[in-house]
Parts: structure tokens; C-alpha cells; sequence
């Protein structure tokens, strides 16, 4: 296999469906477009969560067992689909199909992208490198979907479907990309049970079978959905304080500079500090981010929530996915990834609809608070699981 072009490749696709041109005036682009507000924009994005839920390990299993690349150009092409629907929205119901149909193609990509780069290393015998290089491919998107929100704001103001448009153009390349990929070779097992029977039991194997993963799955699903509403609050907590709309891609722009640096450097820490450590770290962070933003609302908390919104995530998840490729084979590694996947939008589906709620009567700050308490409850929750953990396995 060619690993030096597979890697370039893999680059290539990383900054095409990177270029979210439209992420930084999306809400705008949801008011002035379509007329729906944040709260409609949340149950979309809880329709979107939904399609992860019911593609995202069937999806996947899809990956282990058809060439990758190929369910790779798949998600990317029902991703454009969702995209030029969003493009001729005009209302509530045609905002919530593009954004479902969205969620099919990223559902055929989640797991598929990252099992790509560790098989392809794998093959070659590279595959200590994957830390690094998965921290590498997830500041790349950082720094894509900053430069993108930069020319996405500028592109606004001269038509409000220009984000749109760049988008399309910049998801057919990664198409392409991603159909000249080479397919990394990797051990097949036999399935000799009906599909659906395959992915259930591949479920409770991460889930329930391997208390190391399990536990990981868990942490990144009450995280994730965490900063993802983190993320979703900067436009309305922009709104609140009367910023300028022109600004709104710069500021994102450089909330995701922060997450590409900060996932461009976290393997520097790794061997310091233990990974149980370094998420119960970024747990207390990510609590005390949205506390400090929802307290005299300002300057302050746009820092703040550039950090909570990109910085997190890129911190914790290369170390989750990680654990998971070292302990997963990779006959089954993009549906255990899929099943991670999975796990965060079942818990944001809830999340989002009672933040919406909490949006609709309190408003902006009233969330971050909402976000924080769920936080310390999810936390004890998980807490008190790993310590009942650690007890039967004393006694055992």
C-alpha cells in the first residue's frame, strides 16, 4: 500500500469536509433564510442526533464490512445531498430533512475516516504513530473550519448562500479524495450471524463486555453532547451581548485555532499523566468554562466558550479514540467507533430538547448553567460507577 500517498489523501478529505463555510452564520442563516430560531434549530439538531442514532453502528458495521473508502465517498455524497436541501429551505420541515440527511452521510463517515488512518498505518507497521497523526488530522480540522469560518462570514453578506455553494464545491473534492484512497488491508472475520445480530453484540462488546471501554464510551458521550451544545451557544451568546454579525467568523475562527493548537500539542502530555486523569481534567474545565461565561456575560465568556466549544473536545478525543483503537481488533474497530459515536447523540437528543426549553423561558445564560449542573450529576454518575468497578474487582 502506498502509505506516504494514502496519508496526503486522507489530508486532502480531512480539509474537504472541513470547509463548513456556513457554520459561522449559520443561525443567521436560520433566521434570515428559513425563520426559525435557536430553539428550532436545536429540535433540528435533535432530528440530526436521531439519524446518528439509528445510521451510526449500522453504518459502521457497513465499514468493517465493504470497503471503507467506498462508505467514506457515500457519507460525503449524502452529505452533499443534505447540503444543497439546506441551500433551497424555505422552511421548518425542509431545514430538519437536510440537517437528517446530513446526519446519514456523517453517520457512513464516523469511525469510517479514523479506522482508515489507523489501518493504513497498521499495514506498514506504523501504527505507534496514530496518536500523533490522529491528533495531527484533528488540528488540521481546526484549522480548516477556522479559515473557512473567516471567508464563510465574509461570504455572507454578498449572499446568504454563498457559504453554501463554497461547501458543495469543497465536499466534491473530498469526494474525490476519498475515491482515490488505497484500501488498507486488515484481518476479515467470517460473520456468520444475521448483520443486525452483529452489530448488537459488537454494542454490548464495547459497551458492556470490556469495562475499559465501556467507561471511555460513556465519558465521551456525556462529554461530547457537552461541548457540541457548548458550541451551538456561541452565535446566541453573541446575539445577547449585541456582537457585530461581520465578527462572528473571526471570533470562531479563532475559537478553532485554539482546538487545532491544543490537539496539535496534546501528545506532548502523554506519559505526564494518566488518561483518567487528564479527562477528569478536562471534566472540571469544561464545568467551570461554562460557569465563568454564564456570570456577567461579556468579553470574558466569548473567550471562555471559544475554548469550551473546540479546545475540549480536541484534548479528549484523540486520547478516547485511542483507547479504543488499542483495544479494539480491526475487524470490528469503525463499529465500536460508530458505537461512541452513537452514544453522544442518544444522550444530546434529550440534552439539546431540555436546553431548548431552558433557551425558550431563561435565555443563553440560563443554558451554560443547565450544561454545567449536568455535568456535576453526569460526573458523580460516573464516578460512582467506576468506583463500584473498582471494588468488584478487588473482590473478585
Amino acid at each position: 500500500m502506498r502509505i506516504k500517498r494514502n496519508l496526503r489523501l486522507i489530508d486532502a478529505y480531512t480539509i474537504g469536509t472541513n470547509m463548513i463555510f456556513v457554520l459561522p452564520v449559520l443561525l443567521p442563516y436560520y433566521r434570515d433564510q428559513i425563520g426559525i430560531g435557536f430553539r428550532e434549530f436545536l429540535i433540528g439538531e435533535s432530528a440530526f442526533a436521531a439519524i446518528i442514532v439509528l445510521c451510526d453502528v449500522p453504518t459502521g458495521w457497513i465499514s468493517d464490512r465493504w470497503q471503507r473508502k467506498n462508505a467514506q465517498a457515500m457519507g460525503i455524497f449524502f452529505s452533499m445531498i443534505g447540503y444543497g436541501v439546506l441551500l433551497f429551505a424555505h422552511n421548518f420541515f425542509m431545514a430538519v430533512l437536510a440537517q437528517a440527511t446530513i446526519g446519514i452521510g456523517i453517520s457512513l463517515c464516523n469511525g469510517t475516516n479514523t479506522a482508515i488512518l489507523y489501518d493504513s498505518l497498521l499495514s506498514v507497521g506504523r501504527e505507534r504513530e496514530y496518536r500523533r497523526r490522529e491528533g495531527r488530522r484533528q488540528a488540521i480540522c481546526m484549522y480548516t473550519i477556522a479559515i473557512s469560518s473567516i471567508v464563510g462570514s465574509l461570504l455572507y453578506p454578498l449572499h446568504h448562500q454563498l457559504p453554501l455553494v463554497a461547501q458543495l464545491a469543497a465536499f466534491a473534492c473530498a469526494f474525490l479524495a476519498s475515491c482515490l484512497l488505497d484500501e488498507p488491508e486488515r484481518h476479515r472475520r467470517v460473520s456468520e450471524r444475521h448483520p443486525v445480530m452483529d452489530v448488537i453484540a459488537t454494542i454490548k462488546y464495547a459497551v458492556h463486555g470490556h469495562a475499559e471501554i465501556g467507561f471511555v464510551i460513556l465519558s465521551a458521550a456525556a462529554l461530547f453532547a457537552s461541548t457540541k451544545l457548548i458550541m451551538w451557544s456561541q452565535q446566541p451568546y453573541y446575539m445577547m451581548i449585541k456582537v457585530p454579525e461581520a465578527w462572528y467568523g473571526m471570533l470562531m475562527a479563532v475559537g478553532f485555532m485554539l482546538g487545532g493548537l491544543s490537539s496539535h500539542l496534546g501528545h506532548l502530555i502523554d506519559g505526564r499523566i494518566s488518561a483518567q486523569r487528564a479527562l477528569m481534567c478536562i471534566w472540571i474545565m469544561t464545568i467551570l468554562i461554562c460557569l465563568g461565561a454564564s456570570m456577567n456575560p461579556g468579553w470574558h465568556g466569548v473567550v471562555l466558550l471559544m475554548m469550551g466549544g473546540s479546545c475540549i473536545f480536541c484534548l479528549a478525543s484523540p486520547r478516547i479514540n485511542e483507547v479504543i483503537n488499542n483495544n479494539v481488533d480491526s475487524s470490528r474497530r469503525a463499529t465500536v467507533l460508530s458505537t461512541q459515536s452513537t452514544m453522544v447523540s442518544l444522550v444530546f437528543i434529550p440534552l439539546s430538547n431540555v436546553m431548548g426549553i431552558v433557551s425558550k423561558h431563561w435565555g443563553i445564560q440560563a443554558v451554560l448553567v443547565a450544561v454545567a449542573l449536568w455535568l456535576c450529576l453526569a460526573g458523580m454518575c460516573l464516578g460512582l460507577l467506576a468506583l463500584s468497578r473498582r471494588k468488584a474487582d478487588m473482590s473478585a
